[in-house]
């Protein structure tokens, strides 16, 4: 099953004077990761197509731990690393400081910390996993579902009531991390594309869980894992994007059949 048609894409004639790149963002674990033959296979592609195309690794693990995940699983080096749930970036092994700034707009970690340490359901994650601009916890008893969105209803109003913003991400039932509202992975993809100069229908995202929808649901092309979390496909089915492949390959083979069926680098 597929979100989208042809009736969507740009003409062919279109395509051939814009299609030169292509911006491809993946998640990592359970997205590029996970499956070691798919991966092997889709390397391979990649290294013969890579004067096309840009790879963007977006990920909530910090920069560390998906250095690490790189190492184990002999990944690519990509031109962008988007850790932190899309609250850092690197493009070319240097810091953005446009990024940066952007992400400093209404956010303060301070108050956003000092709020949520009266909730007794919320557990602050290491210090590995917090960046200036990423505030992450664990809910200790997780919710799925309605429950889920009603958890983020509350959280939402106690922040409204605070006076103060920030972006909720709500993942695999108990990772919750706040980021400020220029921020996510969904933000970082559109920042890219701006950056270098390209059209929505020459990026593609990739991935599998709840921190994946800013970018999945955005104005380009997207792939949804097969193994996907429930918490995205019950988004999908609410949404489902013109945009956005529902791929009926898990890990890095949705990825590789998203190469091969939508209208890119033809």
């Amino acid at each position: 099953m597929m979100g989208w048609d042809m009736a969507t894409a740009p003409s062919r004639q279109g395509r051939k004077r814009a299609m030169k790149d292509l911006l491809l963002v993946t998640d990592l674990d359970h997205t590029l990761v996970g499956d070691r033959q798919a991966l092997t296979c889709l390397n391979r592609t990649l290294e013969i197509l890579r004067s096309r195309i840009s790879l963007v690794y977006a990920t909530g693990r910090s920069l560390a731990g998906a250095r690490q995940l790189q190492q184990e699983e002999s990944l690519l080096e990509p031109e962008g690393w988007a850790t932190g749930v899309g609250s850092t970036l690197l493009w070319r092994g240097k810091p953005d400081p446009v990024w940066d700034q952007r992400l400093q707009r209404c956010w303060d970690r301070h108050a956003l910390a000092a709020l949520l340490s009266h909730w007794s359901e919320l557990t602050l994650q290491p210090a590995s996993e917090q960046t200036p601009y990423k505030l992450s916890y664990e809910l200790t008893t997780p919710r799925m579902g309605a429950e889920a969105h009603q958890f983020e209803q509350r959280l939402r109003a106690g922040l409204r009531q605070a006076d103060l913003q920030a972006r909720i991400v709500l993942s695999s039932g108990y990772q919750l991390d706040l980021l400020p509202m220029a921020a996510g992975k969904g933000a970082v993809s559109g920042y890219l594309q701006q950056k270098l100069g390209l059209q929505p229908h020459q990026v593609l995202c990739c991935g599998d869980s709840g921190n994946d929808r800013s970018m999945l649901g955005g104005p380009w092309w997207g792939v949804m894992v097969s193994n996907a979390r429930p918490e995205l496909l019950a988004w999908w089915r609410q949404v489902r994007p013109d945009t956005l492949l529902r791929s009926n390959r898990h890990h890095a083979g949705a990825i590789l059949h998203a190469l091969d069926t939508l209208p890119l680098l033809l």
